[in-house]
């Protein structure tokens, strides 16, 4: 049940009631995040050896950074961090100790295997279905390097289209999807990489076309 500001608790045999909701930001967790002031939370929680995991610090304006890491970490000993250092930590705790990268990997890589069979096959049976009508431009006199950029030209709109389709159809979702448990980010590197996948798959099928199309006979249009 979601709660409602004045709703009232019980932490650990104590008694706590909501004074505020706030939108924080999604985490891989599931569990659900309290503020409260530090004496609150000492007697919520039971006491450990090690009570804080971090301690959050704002630098004054113009404060080199990195200098100041340096001068926390002579004077407490503890390891200092900046925000992107930090995010960056956490980033390949989650890479290196969890299952994330392996299963979202096998996704991609099998997503990538499909599409791309699923792809090379479709444009390599366009090209088998209409053999003869690439015959046919040969026996007219068309010269292999027509062909050749005829089939090229084929297969560069197939993939934009599809890159186009495929690209602002997930952007369309996430956009709609933010919010709630299915969002994501999509950062500037991703479509990049997609497009890159997308020039390979396409230049691999039109390769094979290609030399489909190279080795063709004009003779064959004018068999039964």
């Amino acid at each position: 049940m979601p709660l409602k500001v004045g709703d009232v608790l019980e932490l650990n045999d104590h008694r706590a009631v909501v004074v505020g909701i706030c939108r924080s930001s999604r985490s891989f967790q599931n569990q659900p995040i309290l503020y409260t002031t530090y004496t609150r939370a000492m007697r919520f929680a039971p006491r450990e050896r090690k009570m804080l995991s971090f301690i959050l610090v704002k630098a004054r304006a113009g404060q080199d950074l990195q200098t100041l890491n340096r001068r926390i970490e002579a004077a407490t000993e503890l390891r200092a961090l900046t925000a992107r250092e930090f995010r960056m930590k956490t980033f390949w705790y989650f890479m290196k100790y969890t299952g994330i990268p392996i299963n979202l990997g096998i996704a991609m890589f099998m997503s990538l295997v499909v599409g791309a069979a699923i792809a090379g096959q479709t444009f390599y049976t366009f090209t088998l279905e209409n053999l003869r009508y690439f015959g046919t431009l040969k026996a007219m006199g068309a010269s292999n390097s027509l062909l050749f950029r005829m089939i090229l030209l084929q297969a560069v709109m197939v993939g934009i289209i599809g890159y186009g389709i495929g690209v602002g159809g997930a952007s369309v979702f996430g956009y709609f999807a933010s919010g709630t448990e299915a969002a994501w980010r999509i950062v500037w590197q991703l479509p990049l990489i997609t497009a890159g996948v997308v020039v390979l798959i396409c230049s691999l099928s039109a390769a094979i076309c290609i030399r489909k199309v190279m080795r063709l006979e004009p003779a064959v249009v004018f068999r039964s």
